[in-house]
């Protein structure tokens, strides 16, 4: 990099230069990356790393802190003053009989303003103000002065409508913390089953490397059968026939194993470039939890539940205030004052007073009764969706732990049937080389094995799916539960 700025410098400054050298850089970066050992990853790693890094995790993050924000500025207004400065400086001329007479003023303003959760709303305001100009100060000049305004609401027919906002703006936030959540279990499960995908197609890929190995070995017993004059010479085109088809089979495992690594490396966001191997094998251990246990955390810890049980006090609470217009509202309100005037003495007056108020919207054409009757509806709407996904809920975590079930048997039934393939296919191979069974024998029992691989494959992913979408009904991993 030196060598080059200094060529650029002898050049005086050709602009091929700069971008000769970011070109070198570039390709030398790319070189190191290549030249880098490959990064492994564990399902584990892999997950943490799809739902810190990812695009979906990401966003998801930040739509849970915006609601943080909303949150807090709901309860700050609240529970915190806010203060505003004024000052206004005036100055004016006025011509009279030809006599030109300046005058000018300044004031300044100074108030706050808070509401506390009992509802107290309080008002003050200090502010100093002068005047002069030619003929000077006048007579009346406003100085020091200062006014306090307290008012609070009496609730004997009404409720706290601050402490209602605040319990809004909270359960606002739960319902936000509840979709976080739902969302974090969606993008595991997604990250896990494109983990999957890549060891699925890397074990085909070994499956059908075993069967290209085993056409191969089939190919050289069809050719000395033939040679030795016990076999036809069509056997010799069957074997290469089903040797091309294994090999296209593997080449296109291959890419399906490409192709899933991309998909895999884009959802964690991870660089395209640089190799990843996926290293956790597909593993099956039997699962223990029991579907009681499971039951009675999913009723406590589902995301979707515990939004809709906010859901449901939200709507008590919109209930709660369309209750509220037509009833009448008591409030006690109290001032004080004082102000210095200018004079010949200065004068300071102060004062106080109290006022109690009383308010009833006795009448309003039925407006309030008709949307009273829609939150009422509203709240029974909430609290049938709720029963409803209460019950939901129940039925597919126990569908999930039924699909487990009979996963975890098959699984463990499958090992007889592949050890009964694997014992088939040598006894039909070692019976063609000696001329007791014909190739298409052979070629069915292959491609028998291969199926049952396949199979095997196919449940071994589908028994860990089924795991994933009970952690998603359950809010939690049921690995981790016992």
């Amino acid at each position: 990099m030196e060598a080059l700025t200094k060529c650029h410098s002898r050049v005086g400054g050709n602009p091929w230069i700069p971008a000769f050298a970011g070109m070198t850089i570039f390709i030398l970066s790319g070189l190191a990356r290549a030249n880098e050992p490959p990064k492994a990853l564990t399902l584990e790693n892999y997950v943490n790393l799809a739902i810190e890094k990812g695009v979906q995790s990401k966003i998801n993050e930040m739509t849970l802190e915006e609601a943080g924000y909303t949150r807090e500025i709901a309860f700050r207004q609240t529970d915190s003053p806010a203060f505003t400065l004024n000052h206004t400086n005036t100055r004016a001329e006025a011509v009279t009989n030809g006599l030109p007479v300046l005058s000018n003023s300044q004031q300044t303003n100074l108030s706050m303003n808070e509401t506390t959760p009992l509802g107290t709303t309080m008002n003050m305001s200090g502010q100093w103000a002068d005047a002069g100009g030619t003929l000077g100060p006048s007579g009346t000049v406003a100085r020091p002065g200062f006014s306090a305004n307290v008012t609070q609401p009496i609730y004997v027919f009404v409720k706290n409508s601050i402490l209602r906002t605040r319990k809004i703006a909270e359960l606002n936030f739960s319902n936000a913390k509840s979709s976080f959540q739902t969302t974090v279990l969606s993008l595991r499960a997604q990250a896990r089953s494109l983990y999957y995908n890549v060891m699925l197609d890397a074990e085909s890929i070994k499956a059908d490397e075993r069967k290209v190995t085993s056409s191969q070995k089939l190919l050289g017993i069809t050719q000395a059968l033939v040679d030795a004059g016990k076999s036809a010479p069509v056997e010799i085109m069957r074997s290469k026939i089903q040797l091309q088809t294994d090999q296209r089979q593997l080449l296109n495992d291959q890419v399906q194993r490409d192709q899933a690594i991309l998909q895999a490396k884009n959802f964690a966001f991870l660089p395209l470039d640089v190799e990843v191997v996926f290293v956790t094998d597909l593993e099956f251990a039997p699962f223990s939890v029991p579907l009681s246990r499971l039951s009675d955390y999913a009723l406590l810890h589902n995301p979707n539940l515990e939004s809709l049980r906010q859901s449901k006090e939200l709507a008590l609470l919109n209930y709660q205030a369309a209750l509220e217009p037509t009833r009448p509202t008591l409030s006690l309100n109290g001032t004080y004052n004082a102000n210095q005037f200018g004079g010949q003495p200065d004068v300071l007056t102060h004062g106080w007073t109290w006022t109690s108020t009383a308010n009833w919207l006795f009448f309003d054409s039925f407006v309030t009764r008709d949307q009273t009757r829609n939150a009422h509806i509203a709240g029974w709407v909430a609290d049938l969706n709720w029963q409803d996904a209460e019950r939901t809920t129940l039925v597919d975590v126990r569908s999930d732990y039924l699909d487990i079930q009979r996963t975890e048997k098959q699984i463990e039934d499958f090992e007889f049937s592949r050890e009964q393939a694997q014992r088939n296919v040598d006894v039909l191979r070692l019976r063609f080389q000696n001329g007791l069974t014909t190739l298409l024998d052979v070629l069915d029992a292959e491609n028998q094995m291969r199926s049952l691989d396949n199979e095997y494959l196919g449940l071994l992913v589908q028994f860990n799916q089924s795991k994933d979408k009970l952690s998603q009904q359950v809010g939690a991993d049921v690995e981790t539960l016992r």
